[in-house]
């Protein structure tokens, strides 16, 4: 009875951790969101397996249960989950999904197929001592490779954290505890748990993995208005500045002498005669440059998702002094970003932004490498640039 109340007290909490992250990979539609939520399916199916076997005793069908989709789909979709957030290699990402697929329909097959030996009763079944040899090397290579994979995506992800990789950073913890998940996930469901400690480890796997997911996702609570930027844009080209090769990339640039366009009209409280006021300055104004090395191909969908980050900064970002996306001359699959905040407190508020966040993550897909450069600015005069505001709202 007390297995009983384990797994039952572990198939809740993964229901509510498969809802929670299959309304966030609905809201979001992220690859490895959609391959976590199978994670999660698959642990909640074990679950609710094990907490009927622990009252009823075991069958077959609720031995093939766990297997499935606990020892076998939950870890390998896990590990997928994780090679496609955090690798940004195109080739990388195909494979992983390709050898996914192809490893579960053939060990599904075989899984459900292969005849099932030995009698059951209410403790745990082994996967060793009621499969055979191909279904029992099938879940332990899928095991050995899982843990392999986990472990070298984690490293790699904290070796780019060290190097200052803001992505990575924030994708530290995460990606942590989903490999602490995947560990988990081998040793409940894999037969080296006793039958209460696996439906526990099974049940904090599936938490692990639904926290993993909700922190690696964008935010799904932003306000309407940024949701709505396309139908209310009416610019012909991308929105970015037309002095630029192809009008692909916003640039902030010294003001072009005064023959070439009239300066634009002073604020209403301002006398007429009074010049453009320059932007504020301080000892403290913080700057970053972020130099994006974008995938072949990539560079429209990019600019496009640049554009969106940059016209929601427009309205949702007041301590954004400047914010600008630019092209490079001769390097077509690269953009760099320039940011300049008010202070270092107006750029941690710009990180948490629901528009940051939703760029961030949306447009990872776009990119091979990414380069930060942070700036502390002591003096400055930035001019208005008619060119890039006028029209632009």
């Amino acid at each position: 009875m007390f297995g009983f109340l384990i797994a039952l007290a572990a198939t809740l909490g993964g229901l509510v951790s498969t809802g929670l992250l299959v309304m966030r990979t609905y809201n979001e539609r992220r690859p490895h969101l959609v391959a976590w939520s199978v994670t999660v399916v698959g642990l909640t199916i074990a679950l609710a397996a094990m907490a009927i076997g622990f009252v009823a005793g075991y069958s077959t069908p609720l031995f093939r249960a766990v297997e499935i989709g606990g020892a076998l789909m939950a870890p390998v979709w896990l590990a997928v989950g994780v090679i496609v957030l955090i690798s940004h290699l195109v080739q990388v990402r195909f494979a992983a999904w390709l050898g996914a697929i192809s490893y579960s329909i053939v060990a599904v097959v075989v899984l459900l197929l292969d005849p099932v030996i030995g009698s059951f009763d209410k403790s745990l079944p082994k996967p060793a001592s009621h499969y055979n040899v191909l279904p029992a090397s099938l879940l332990n290579v899928a095991h050995v490779v899982v843990v392999i994979a986990l472990v070298a995506c984690a490293a790699v992800c904290a070796l780019q954290a060290r190097d200052q990789a803001r992505e990575a950073y924030e994708y530290l913890l995460p990606i942590a505890l989903v490999a602490l998940a995947g560990v988990l996930i081998v040793m409940g469901a894999g037969g080296y748990l006793p039958g209460p400690l696996a439906a526990l480890a099974l049940g904090a796997a599936a938490g692990l993995v639904a926290f993993g997911g909700i922190r690696t996702a964008s935010d799904a609570s932003a306000p309407k208005g940024e949701d709505s930027y396309e139908d209310s844009y009416e610019e012909p080209h991308t929105g970015y500045d037309q002095g630029l090769p192809g009008g692909t990339g916003p640039v902030a640039r010294p003001a072009p002498a005064p023959p070439a366009y009239a300066p634009p009209a002073p604020p209403v409280a301002m006398p007429m005669s009074a010049p453009p006021a320059a932007a504020p300055t301080s000892p403290e104004m913080y700057g970053q440059i972020t130099v994006f090395t974008l995938l072949e191909g990539r560079q429209s969908a990019f600019d496009r998702q640049a554009r969106d980050a940059i016209r929601a900064a427009r309205d949702t970002d007041p301590d954004l002094v400047i914010y600008t996306c630019h092209e490079v001359v001769g390097a077509p699959t690269q953009r760099i970003f320039y940011q300049l905040f008010r202070d270092q407190a107006a750029f941690q508020d710009h990180q948490r932004m629901p528009y940051v966040l939703r760029f961030l993550g949306e447009s990872r897909t776009h990119v091979l490498a990414t380069n930060v450069i942070e700036l502390k600015l002591s003096d400055a005069k930035v001019l208005p640039l008619p060119s890039l505001m006028d029209g632009r709202r």
